[in-house]
């Protein structure tokens, strides 16, 4: 059975996004009409107008009206709005351990002091690499959980990314299952409409780390917070450039989701992993909260 992603859809995708950034003026963004904006956009990619329209319906269940709206500043602001009432409600409900994400539940722990001082004596990592809607991904697993998820760009390869594991855990096993990474993989980024994955993740960082990456893991999909959000949210007002720090660290993608966390303008801001895939995971999750409602 195939996955329901295609690799070359997000190719598209991330090219289409970085065209957008590079000349938004010349793709009619004032224009109403949403036709005009796509062929121009079309013929820039070097294919149709009905490809790329089939495109963005298939990889991330979103129109074409939709892509364009989901790129404004003014729509990522309402978001920003709805993550601060996530963040209250989250509070008020006393999460602490877990959260859910529509299609996954998650629990963290934190590596202790001791298995970080032994640099991982007697702990075991299953690495591999895999297939994600956004590109090759690689992960890192322990007996507890996930311990680090990037995804691939220009400057982290596979192997940089493994060698950079190998020196912070230099006294640890690791074996390689490319299978396995696949089938993990295939469970995280599987439609929001499936029933509930249980993901654990075991994390390294400072306590301060650790509190914000906690805080972020409690934004739904389809939800933004900005960095004075996140930092209100953990009781420490003026501390959103620490914040932005921790989050600048954060060693597993997606699942513990920075890249739901942007500036209060409405600026998505950078991201370690390229900007132009922020944006796509902004788009799919659109198209994936929007399916989720639909089934329900």
């Amino acid at each position: 059975m195939a996955p329901f992603y295609n690799h070359k859809q997000y190719q598209l995708i991330a090219k289409a996004i970085q065209l957008l950034e590079q000349n938004a003026s010349g793709f009619g963004v004032d224009q109403p009409q949403i036709e005009l904006k796509l062929d121009t956009l079309a013929k820039h990619l070097h294919t149709s107008s009905y490809h790329l329209q089939r495109t963005f319906t298939e990889w991330a269940g979103i129109s074409p009206k939709q892509f364009f709206h989901c790129l404004q500043k003014d729509h990522a602001r309402k978001l920003i709005a709805s993550g601060k009432s996530i963040l209250q409600t989250s509070t008020e409900l006393g999460l602490t351990s877990g959260s859910k994400l529509h299609h996954l539940m998650l629990k963290f722990e934190a590596l202790t002091p001791g298995e970080i001082k032994t640099q991982g004596l007697n702990l075991t990592f299953t690495i591999g690499q895999a297939v994600s809607p956004f590109g090759q991904v690689f992960i890192c697993l322990t007996d507890k959980g996930v311990n680090s998820l990037e995804f691939e760009t220009d400057e982290l390869t596979y192997g940089s990314w493994a060698n950079a594991l190998a020196g912070l855990y230099p006294k640890a096993t690791f074996v390689e299952s490319h299978k396995k990474a696949e089938s993990i993989i295939a469970q995280i980024f599987r439609p929001a409409a499936q029933p509930p994955f249980d993901v654990c993740l075991h994390l390294r960082g400072t306590p301060f780390q650790l509190q914000v990456w906690q805080a972020l893991m409690h934004l739904p999909l389809g939800h933004l917070a900005s960095y004075q959000q996140i930092a209100a949210h953990i009781g420490k007002p003026s501390a959103s450039r620490a914040v932005g720090s921790a989050i600048a660290k954060n060693p597993i993608a997606f699942l513990v989701p920075c890249h739901r966390v942007i500036q209060a303008t409405g600026e998505l801001g950078q991201y370690r992993w390229q900007s132009e895939r922020k944006k796509a995971l902004h788009l799919w999750e659109q198209g994936q909260t929007s399916a989720s409602v639909n089934v329900a």
